[in-house]
């Protein structure tokens, strides 16, 4: 019989679940360890119930969050009356275009884990899941990738074959912009435990509107009735004043209507960007933007007309994009976009560039691993914010929610333009510098999402110090390149990390791709490394 092939994961959110639900189809035997640092495995933080609250919503459908063992919404009608209650749902009214909260998404994480385990085990497979084990070191070495961490009764160490490190979103406690000191977002309590006074958001993005949500339930009631929402402060709380401050002081768009299944595109698809892949690297990024204005031209003619000549260059695409909104006003623009997607969704008409755009991200993805740093730079510089701007469509209720704290005159939106500064000021005050001058905030909250970070940044020294570059950017299949002759392998999914050169990273279905493309080399190498192969035989069943 064949030993089984030791496999650690460090994290144990949705990148580690979706890593073991590839990795337990390998007829080889595995053992597979978690380590997780929190006693919730399976939630991941941006799910987790101490980092939000209920009234937080997932910004994509249940349809689009890739199954485990079973489809999201399988599991919401394999739930009882009183836990659908819990999170205002109904059995009749469960449906799969469908927003529901992060903290229930992480509940059907946690629970999908726990099926995968005894999934695995069926299979022949170990899998142990060790919540309250915080990883500190990674060591690569001859005998193998050495596992070093605490817990409450003391610290272990453990040796495997090789290592994925899924360690998720990682948000600095006391973040910082120029000289200022910032509030960070996470846990939602950092929030919702600041006195009412005048408060600062930074950024306007789906972790902006978050924190709107939460101060506006902490300070404030909403009444909804329908799509009718007010807001009204609560005794003692008419003092809180909001205030997002972003460079264009604009609002993604609301979520719109579209077919899903996707429907396929006329220009800009897998097989057309292959092909200017395989022409060669200079000029690669211009070649498939020419692919994106063909597909645009073709669905959006009046559109694209409406935008201008400025539209069709890499320079001046952004600036055409985002220029109604700009020129509207953050809330009234966002109030003019609701009003257009809530009709996209009653008509189940698509809106056909904001369809485009969010379909061709996908194959722009296809090109990161063969661009050259002029393409790079190029693409973080007039691409990347449509992209991101596009995928976060926002929630109807979330909307109306921010509406009803403007209308309430609670609720403001400023842009800070290209002069933007951050300070410290007096009596712990924070000073932004904004087209309407400064302004100074009792407190200032960091809203602008996960930052990037090299691999040199990782909280594991032995690995950094073990690496033949730590800032290689990250590809396929995310194996890092070690300096002694380890005999095992590590992969990196961090988060952080990922996000250099896989910008797009963030979603349960990025996490679902990019935990299969781990899971896949990992039992490739064990293919060709073992002569022969034997079915998983069984394994006495470990704790998840």
């Amino acid at each position: 019989m064949q030993s089984a092939k030791r496999i650690a994961i460090v994290g144990a959110g949705p990148m580690a679940i979706y890593t073991i639900k590839e990795l337990i189809k390998s007829d080889f035997p595995l053992n597979i360890t978690a380590f997780e640092s929190s006693d919730t495995p399976g939630c991941g933080m941006p799910y987790r119930r101490r980092m939000n609250a209920d009234y937080m919503f997932c910004n994509a459908y249940s349809k689009e969050i890739p199954p485990v063992t079973r489809r999201l919404v399988t599991w919401l009608h394999d739930q009882d009356d009183d836990t659908l209650a819990h999170f205002g749902l109904d059995r009749d009214g469960i449906d799969s275009r469908s927003f529901y909260p992060r903290v229930l998404i992480g509940n059907f994480l946690a629970d999908e884990l726990r099926a995968l385990c005894d999934q695995g085990r069926a299979q022949g497979h170990q899998v142990a899941i060790l919540p309250l084990h915080t990883v500190v070191n990674i060591a690569p070495d001859e005998g193998g990738v050495f596992v070093d961490g605490t817990t409450l009764d003391g610290e272990f160490r453990q040796v495997f074959d090789d290592v994925v490190l899924a360690t998720g979103h990682s948000w600095p406690k006391s973040p910082r912009i120029g000289s200022a000191d910032l509030i960070s977002p996470w846990p939602y309590t950092a929030v919702t435990e600041l006195e009412p006074g005048n408060i600062g958001i930074l950024g306007s993005s789906l972790s902006a509107i978050d924190v709107i949500v939460a101060l506006g339930t902490e300070h404030g009631t909403f009444h909804e009735a329908e799509d009718a929402v007010t807001w009204f402060p609560k005794k003692g709380r008419e003092s809180v004043s909001v205030t997002m401050v972003s460079h264009l002081g604009i609002m993604p768009e609301p979520d719109f209507f579209y077919a899903y299944p996707y429907e396929p595109l006329t220009h800009i698809h897998p097989d057309a960007v292959q092909a200017e892949i395989n022409v060669g690297a200079d000029g690669l990024l211009a070649r498939v933007f020419g692919l994106l204005i063909a597909e645009l031209d073709h669905v959006a003619p009046d559109y694209m007309s409406r935008l201008g000549s400025g539209v069709r260059t890499l320079n001046g695409f952004a600036d055409a994009y985002f220029a109604d909104r700009v020129n509207t006003g953050g809330m009234r623009a966002l109030r003019e976009t609701l009003a257009s997607s809530v009709e996209s969704m009653r008509q189940k008409r698509t809106q056909s560039h904001r369809y485009a755009l969010l379909r061709a991200h996908e194959n722009f993805e296809a090109l990161f691993a063969h661009f050259n740093s002029e393409d790079w730079d190029s693409f973080r510089a007039n691409l990347l914010n449509v992209f991101s701007d596009c995928y976060a469509a926002i929630p109807h209720l979330s909307v109306r929610r921010v509406l009803a704290m403007h209308d309430a005159g609670v609720l403001r939106i400023i842009p800070t333009g290209e002069d933007s500064d951050f300070r410290n000021g007096e009596n712990g005050t924070v000073i932004s510098t904004t087209v309407d001058g400064d302004i100074a905030f009792d407190a200032l909250i960091d809203a602008r999402g996960q930052a990037a970070a090299p691999l040199s940044a990782l909280p594991f020294p032995s690995l950094i110090a073990g690496l033949s570059q730590n800032n290689a950017p990250l590809h396929a299949p995310f194996r890092l390149e070690l300096l002694n002759n380890c005999s095992g392998r590590v992969y990196c999914l961090s988060m952080p990390q990922l996000l250099q050169t896989n910008p797009f990273s963030q979603g349960l279905a990025n996490c679902h791709e990019l935990g299969k493309t781990v899971a896949n080399d990992i039992v490739t190498v064990l293919e060709t490394t073992r002569s022969d192969p034997q079915p998983a035989s069984r394994f006495e069943k470990s704790t998840c």
